[in-house]
């Protein structure tokens, strides 16, 4: 029994675990893989946009050797101040159920050795993010073991036809990374152009590949199916069939949808945005909250350079509950 679980070993994650630590609230992380898992999921050679400064949690200072930090950097960060702090942490357990019995959260788990294991909590903290639900286009062929959705490197694709679809950061970066690699690499995106919004270090190279021709790109196109050794695309001059080895869908992610209704949070069905009060980020739910990217839906308008500060909010509206209420704050202690 705890008297917060946080959902979620992310930065937001381990952010609202520290903040609810420093008020010596007892709580529990549950964290389906390691530590910042979704940081461990990008491109192996990946610079962060964001300087250090802007991804520290809890009041560490983050020194990274040049002014961005790089994905190695970032992850022994996060290591520092988990171990630092030693954090109350639960990882490599996935949740499968969560539901609420008057004032109690129960919350069901199953670990990597298949063992289930039940955890109760007076309040819940999502902070899930987005990042394990990848979006689909919505074709045949989608489930192929070619189509891929995360990106880590591109040595493995050398020689081959690689299709990415998206035209935001992640797909360029991979576009970009892959053509390097030696692979022979088409971009589709629905917009007219992927010149717009995306990091000024990528800008010059993707601009001088498609000019060049090096980097095939169909603009204002969509995917219509995906085949074993072909790909099928509608675009502005009709549809056209190419040759294709791998398919990269990089068109974002969403929120784990079923996991936050499984205790009846409402989601805009546009957006995907939860429904929380945006000053306690408490959502419909009584003593449910959110933090971090989930907050954003699918909007990609929440990121971990602010997502990081919602901890603090919610350990301090939770920390005003206990201290009015008369229950007894449960010691900070884990029992599998």
């Amino acid at each position: 029994m705890y008297d917060v679980i946080v959902i979620g070993g992310g930065p937001c994650g381990l952010a609202t675990g520290l903040a609810l630590q420093k008020r010596k609230i007892s709580y529990l992380i549950i964290e389906k893989g390691a530590i910042v898992n979704s940081i461990a999921d990008c491109p192996l050679d990946m610079r962060f946009y964001s300087t250090s400064d802007r991804l520290e949690i809890g009041d560490i200072p983050f020194i990274s050797q040049e002014v961005r930090p790089t994905r190695t950097e970032l992850l022994k960060y996060y290591r520092l101040v988990t171990d630092r702090n030693d954090m109350n942490i639960a990882c490599h357990e996935k949740v499968v159920h969560i539901s609420k019995n008057k004032d109690l959260f129960s919350v069901r788990t199953v670990d990597q050795k298949g063992a289930d294991i039940t955890y109760q909590s007076r309040m819940l903290v999502m902070a899930t993010g987005i990042f394990d639900h990848p979006r689909k286009i919505g074709v045949s062929g989608e489930d192929l073991r070619k189509v891929k959705h995360y990106y880590k490197e591109g040595h493995s694709y050398y020689g081959q036809e690689v299709l990415v679809v998206g035209g935001k950061n992640s797909a360029v970066e991979a576009a970009i990374d892959l053509y390097r690699n030696g692979a022979q690499v088409t971009l589709v995106h629905r917009g007219d152009s992927v010149y717009k919004g995306i990091k000024p270090s990528l800008l010059l190279d993707i601009r001088n590949f498609i000019e060049k021709e090096k980097i095939k790109f169909y603009p204002n196109s969509s995917v219509t199916e995906i085949g074993d050794s072909e790909v099928s695309l509608h675009t502005p001059a009709g549809p056209i069939t190419i040759s294709n080895d791998y398919v990269f869908s990089l068109i974002g992610y969403q929120p784990d949808t079923q996991l936050l209704q499984q205790i009846g949070i409402t989601l805009d069905s546009d957006t995907l945005v939860p429904s929380f009060d945006p000053e306690t980020y408490e959502t419909n739910v009584t003593n449910a909250f959110l933090a971090g990217v989930v907050t954003g839906g699918i909007t990609n308008t929440v990121y971990i350079e602010g997502g990081r500060f919602h901890g603090e909010t919610i350990a301090s509206e939770i920390e005003k509950r206990i201290a009015t209420s008369s229950i007894v704050s449960y010691p900070n202690v884990r029992e599998a």
